[in-house]
């Protein structure tokens, strides 16, 4: 092939030809027939004569100055940095300690340099002497036997008859990482090349060079799963340059490289210049395409965008099939109504989890929207135009929800369908599978989903046949699920294989901006009617049923122009939910003499709900014991039946105390 790109070696003269053609035999090593190099020499250049090139090479730090003269663009110039092969690591290793050794280069500065270079990967235990010729004839290095030379050996004083020979040293990685990266030759035959030839250096920059094979292998994945896709996926930096395109992308766009792709030649100025989420119809090359732009945020800034592109055709197909179904996805990101900190800063999460294909474990209380965040994690993924079935565990009997997970077989189990049943996993082939309330998972349940996960497989109940599936797995659950694991009611290892990508939303009561932009949305323009007063407790009220309940009150409130009669502030206190004994201990004292008459007192039901209108959650089995000890304590009073428990004088003094 022809070589493409062209770059010159900037030398001072040309004294040392063997260590030029070493370096270019380096340079050429790496990047083969994709670079054509030459050498420069200074000293032999007219004055004012520019030269052209792709990228120049300088080696040296005294000709910068009179490198000026000859290059207009200096960002096209990297400095050559050297370092040592492993040989000649090797070699210095056996000197004995404590021996002083000169170095010797073919000028000064190229011999400190060397000493450095050594000092910088810690060879410590010798005494490096760098050597400069005009200082010789002081008799200064008289008392040396030992030399140490990168191939220079007839520079090294007569008188030394012990020389080390190191060989040259290379060019360094990081100067081939920033040629790779000026020249844009991120590709897999030079990445490949470079892997091994970093593996032959002796550098001190070993964190770099972890990073660049941590990125690598990254990039690698990536490009497996996304060059796999039917979706075009552009990413590109804030200015719209084109950082990676996958091949469909390539397609669609009809260029062999990502740097042909022009996105201003389709898309509108407006569409461009928006810094929020797009999702809009363009036409490429005659072909209409879904185009949907999502941003990348680094420490709440902008970084980039990610692009993706898919055939309105083809959506359309998948969508009437999936619709049919029911396994469609119908909110975005754009849909979630917010203006607070927490769920800005959780979207954001939720947008760069979404661009991957990890498993993702939402947590949160019961009606905080975590169905609406995996609809927008899978309609923001690759996986979008594929179906998106969503399944409650805690809605179904464990025989029925394996079935429904799994599918079975003809003649399976007594009452089964005679032509058996694909399962929810395999439907949700190519696409994503919402495991809603997933902490309620049986545990012989939970064995057959770990399988799943980590094989990427099903087997069909009444079946010997494994069935290979494409899923992505988000699951949610309000319960926790740590505490779950230490009572041994959920398995650990199922865990830590959802736990992949966690997103936690908080409580509405603890993200209280959302509360005026969430009644706008449900109000609509009644949002108006509602009177001051009925605004000022809906803004304090503590919301245990989240926007849920929020949506539930709109309703109410739309309908008959009041507030429920439990949202009432005048003589009620609310709490955070984070109370200690005695705290509580006095809310429960609170509500039953709130609720004592002379007939009768309240049930343990109607006290769990009056504490959930305060934003305490209680378990009955917890209450049970609270009241015990307060009956027990001469607090309380428990009868059977409908005369329910009453609070009495003692315990109203002691309430009034802890008040």
């Amino acid at each position: 092939m022809d070589k493409s790109k062209k770059v010159a070696i900037i030398y001072q003269n040309s004294l040392n030809e063997k260590a030029m053609e070493f370096i270019k035999y380096n340079l050429e090593e790496i990047f083969g027939e994709y670079i054509s190099f030459s050498n420069c020499y200074l000293q032999s250049l007219e004055p004012d004569r520019l030269l052209e090139t792709d990228a120049f090479l300088a080696v040296g730090d005294q000709i910068y100055d009179q490198l000026k003269e000859h290059v207009k663009d200096f960002n096209k110039v990297i400095k050559m940095n050297r370092s040592p092969n492993r040989g000649a690591l090797n070699k210095i290793s056996k000197i004995p300690a404590g021996e002083t050794v000169l170095v010797v280069n073919d000028n000064y500065s190229n011999t400190v340099d060397t000493v450095n270079s050594f000092y910088e990967i810690g060879v410590s235990h010798i005494n490096m002497i760098p050597y400069d010729s005009a200082i010789e004839h002081t008799g200064i290095y008289d008392n040396i036997n030992i030399a140490v030379t990168p191939s220079e050996v007839h520079l090294v004083p007569k008188h030394i008859k012990n020389v080390i020979d190191i060989g040259y040293r290379n060019v360094s990685f990081d100067t081939m990482f920033k040629l790779m990266k000026m020249l844009d030759l991120d590709i897999g035959i030079i990445n490949r090349n470079l892997f091994k030839y970093m593996r032959s250096l002796v550098e001190s920059n070993e964190a770099f060079h972890a990073n660049y094979i941590y990125g690598y292998l990254k990039s690698e994945m990536l490009s497996h799963v996304v060059n796999s896709s039917k979706i075009g996926m552009v990413l590109v930096d804030i200015y719209y340059k084109v950082a990676y395109a996958n091949e469909k992308a390539m397609q669609i766009f009809q260029v062999d490289n990502k740097n042909n792709i022009e996105l201003d030649k389709y898309l509108l100025p407006e569409f461009l210049g928006s810094r929020e989420d797009t999702n809009e119809s363009i036409t490429i090359e005659g072909i209409n395409y879904r185009y949907c732009k999502n941003p990348i945020t680094l420490m709440d800034e902008v970084a980039g965008f990610y692009i993706t592109l898919e055939n309105e055709a083809e959506i359309d197909l998948s969508n009437k099939v999936n619709k049919r179904k029911g396994h469609i996805a119908k909110y975005n990101f754009k849909d979630i109504v917010h203006d607070s900190k927490e769920m800005r800063r959780t979207l954001s999460i939720a947008k760069k989890i979404a661009i991957t294909d990890y498993t993702v474990l939402i947590r949160g209380e019961s009606g905080t929207g975590k169905e609406l965040i995996a609809q927008s994690i899978h309609n923001a993924s690759y996986r979008s135009s594929f179906p998106f079935v969503a399944v409650n565990c805690a809605a179904l009997p464990d025989n029925l929800l394996e079935s429904e997970l799994f599918g079975y077989e003809s003649g399976a189990f007594t009452g089964a369908n005679s032509k058996g049943k694909i399962g929810l996993f395999e439907q949700a082939n190519k696409g994503t599978i919402f495991l809603d309330e997933i902490g309620d998972m049986s545990p012989n349940l939970q064995v057959r989903l770990l399988r799943t996960i980590q094989e990427q497989q099903i087997m069909r109940i009444g079946s010997d046949r494994i069935i290979d599936i494409d899923v992505r797995l988000i699951a949610a659950t309000n319960k926790d699920l740590e505490k779950a694991v230490e009572k041994g009611s959920f398995r650990s290892d199922l865990f830590f294989r959802l736990n992949v990508l966690p997103i936690v939303i908080s409580p509405l009561r603890k993200r209280k901006e959302d509360i005026d932009s969430l009644l706008k949305y449900y109000m609509g323009n009644e949002y108006k009617n509602i009177l001051p007063d009925d605004l000022k407790k809906l803004r304090a009220y503590n919301w245990p049923g989240n926007v849920r309940e929020l949506e539930n009150i709109c309703t109410y409130y739309k309908t008959l122009m009041s507030l429920p009669s439990y949202i009432s502030f005048s003589d009620t206190k609310h709490y955070d939910g984070n109370l200690s004994e005695e705290q509580l201990t006095c809310l429960i004292l609170d509500v039953i003499h709130k609720n004592t008459n002379i007939s009768h007192g309240i049930g343990r039901a109607a006290i769990i709900q009056k504490l959930k209108e305060r934003g305490i959650i209680i378990s009955d089995v917890k209450l049970r014991k609270f009241l015990n000890d307060l009956n027990a304590s001469g607090m309380i009073e428990i009868s059977k039946g409908r005369a329910g428990t009453r609070i009495t004088d003692k315990g109203i003094k002691n309430k009034n105390s802890l008040m």
